[in-house]
């Protein structure tokens, strides 16, 4: 009986070490198994960044596109506005050109009436300067400037030289006699003046 206690004993033994055995693996196996764990959650993890990350790059790139997008957008209409703001100006201005132009032999002849005028102080004398300062203010008002070169250097973009004089008391290319004013709208001639010029 006492061999039997002992194969029981050494059997229980056995089965005893190979429980330990198995403990002691599994106690092994388990922080393999938690770290094969979470390394497969970084891993998850670092997967989630990286597409977080392209979609924000891809955002970006989408702002970025808007903003310039925006950006020409802003800049194109402010050209539209500045355009066609200076085309309204233009067609103002050619407008008040045509009308000017029509009215300037009506003011050439009041000129000529009183330069031809004998007495200032005559009632009728009186009135036709009253009606030429009339046309010259209302013409200020729209813009429009007289071109009386008298004593000025000669300019051929404003003045056209109808004749030349030797005359040694005036300086070179000098206008010495007006024959009809010229007349400006902002910078745009309507009429050249006729001038006299001296060599």
């Amino acid at each position: 009986m006492t061999e039997d206690l002992k194969d029981k004993e050494k059997v229980e033994e056995e089965i005893v070490s190979e429980d330990q055995e198995m403990v002691s693996k599994s106690e092994a196996e388990e922080p393999a198994a938690e770290a094969a764990a979470e390394e497969s959650s970084v891993s998850a993890e670092e997967d989630l960044l990286m597409k977080e990350a392209k979609r924000c790059e891809e955002l970006e790139a989408k702002l970025k596109d808007t903003q310039d997008r925006l950006l020409r957008n802003m800049a194109e209409f402010d050209n539209y506005r500045k355009r066609t703001t200076k085309e309204k100006s233009q067609s103002f201005d050619n407008g008040v050109k045509h009308i000017v132009e029509n009215l300037l032999p009506v003011i050439d002849n009041l000129e000529r009436a009183l330069q031809a005028a004998k007495d200032p102080e005559d009632n009728f004398v009186k009135g036709v300067q009253m009606t030429y300062d009339l046309f010259i203010s209302t013409l200020e008002k729209l813009n429009v400037k007289q071109i009386d070169p008298l004593g000025e250097t000669f300019d051929p973009h404003f003045h056209d030289a109808m004749q030349h004089v030797e005359d040694e008391e005036h300086g070179e290319d000098e206008v010495v006699q007006v024959f009809q004013k010229g007349y400006l709208i902002g910078d745009m001639l309507i009429r050249a003046a006729l001038v006299k010029v001296a060599n």
